[in-house]
């Protein structure tokens, strides 16, 4: 890199655009995580000002965040997320492309702007297993895409693997894939004081094995008054009549009455603010989860966490948290059984979470920046 580029990268004169999902919206109100994610990216930057997210519009983004809202082209045909390309591709003819374009979580959308426009310094940002996703299922897509993307950055080195799963990349080509773990905000200075309470947040789909771990606690906490559990979150990041998979928790967790609660869909804020008063927090996921911010948010809380061996989870979890591999309704009860019963073990592992917790969004936003940094001077 010369010291020319070096200088206008540091000084933000170069321009980086974030271009979303279709589904997310860049909102306090209703954010997804990939939003929170791309939040915490921009305001943790030590260079903010030359990123520009681009998404679907909303009517109050995210404040201190350069934001563009844009408007699907033709999604009726094209679908929304290629309908939200083909919105960012006239959006940059009239004012002029990046230095890079940053997709995030859609394959199929990065590899349509580099096709459409060969000329675009497009790099991919994976928030989950590509394997799963459209345009990059099959070990040829993947490595179709490594060849055409300036670099693929990842939640956790557990996504990075999947990306390179039987892709048979050569050393220069592996090099582009990176990591950028996901980082959560502390927002307190010292541990706070806990409550009796295990709290569960997070999307209410049966891969959070949520019903699982509801099943357990109304077993463990049936005849400790002095406990109770929260569970906040709905199916989507939104207001939303509860579901059959809403209904079933609240049936497993009839029996402990008024100590269980579920709030649905609430504000980041009110999250934050129980995470802050949790004893416990379980982050139960029965799926490979790439790199939960529940699991980042509980430790950054100071909370003992109680999680599973899945994904990502460990690259943060191990050392610090209770681990399970087993995700049946017994292998849960008995770890709750453990945290609530055992003070010392219990305090051990809140102690473990605060003061060793490396995950923050400063971290990730560094990382972040370095990749960027390395793509643009390569251009």
């Amino acid at each position: 890199m010369t010291k020319t580029a070096t200088t206008d990268i540091e000084s933000g004169k170069s321009r980086i655009d974030i271009l979303l999902p279709s589904k997310e919206r860049f909102s306090l109100a209703n954010s997804g995580a990939i939003s929170g994610v791309v939040r915490d990216l921009v305001t943790a930057s030590r260079t903010p000002d030359r990123l520009r997210v681009v998404g679907v519009a909303v009517e109050k983004p995210f404040a201190g965040v350069k934001f563009c809202g844009l408007r699907p082209r033709h999604g009726w045909l094209l679908g929304t997320n290629i309908g939200l390309a083909s919105a960012y591709l006239h959006l940059i003819r009239e004012g002029g492309k990046p230095d890079m374009v940053e997709v995030h979580s859609r394959c199929h959308v990065a590899r349509y702007l580099k096709v459409k426009r060969p000329d675009l310094n497009v790099a991919l940002y994976l928030h989950n297993d590509p394997r799963d996703m459209r345009g990059a299922k099959t070990p040829a897509e993947r490595r179709s895409l490594l060849k055409a993307m300036s670099a693929v950055i990842c939640v956790s080195d557990y996504i990075k693997e999947c990306f390179l799963d039987a892709v048979g990349a050569t050393e220069a080509e592996s090099s582009k894939v990176q990591t950028a773990r996901n980082g959560a905000v502390r927002l307190h200075t010292k541990q706070t004081v806990k409550q009796k309470m295990v709290l569960i947040a997070g999307r209410m789909v049966p891969e959070k094995g949520i019903l699982e771990c509801a099943q357990a606690l109304s077993q463990v906490l049936k005849d400790r008054q002095d406990w109770r559990v929260v569970i906040a979150g709905a199916k989507r990041f939104e207001n939303a009549s509860p579901g059959s998979y809403e209904a079933d928790v609240a049936q497993a967790l009839a029996p402990l009455g008024e100590r269980a609660e579920m709030t649905g869909f609430i504000p980041i804020e009110q999250v934050r603010d129980l995470q802050a008063q949790a004893a416990i927090i379980a982050c139960p996921s029965i799926w490979h989860d790439p790199m939960p911010k529940a699991v980042l948010e509980a430790l950054a809380a100071g909370s003992a966490l109680l999680t599973t061996r899945r994904g990502g989870i460990p690259e943060a979890a191990e050392g610090r948290a209770h681990i399970i591999d087993d995700t049946s309704m017994s292998a849960f009860s008995a770890a709750l059984e453990k945290l609530v019963s055992n003070d010392e073990y219990r305090n051990q592992l809140q102690t473990l979470a605060w003061n060793d917790f490396p995950f923050t969004a400063d971290a990730m936003a560094k990382a972040a920046d370095a990749i960027r940094d390395t793509v643009i001077s390569r251009a």
